[in-house]
């Protein structure tokens, strides 16, 4: 069941991360400022929470994405 439920959260993070890079490259360089830098925040902390999850939680000899 944990390995289940870890791909589970994998599968939702790289969801996320795919929506919010279509928004990023939807925005391009013609939004505002604030905008740009919110969404390229919000890729990094999903980048991050995959990065720790793979570091920190998940099972060493398992690739989830």
């Amino acid at each position: 069941m944990p390995n289940e439920y870890s791909i589970e959260i994998h599968n939702y993070i790289t969801a996320q991360i795919r929506i919010h890079e279509q928004e990023r490259a939807n925005v391009g360089d013609d939004g505002t400022r604030e905008e740009i830098r919110y969404l390229q925040g919000k890729l990094d902390e999903l980048h991050w929470l995959r990065r720790y999850l793979a570091d920190n939680v998940d099972l060493k000899n398992f690739t989830y994405y």
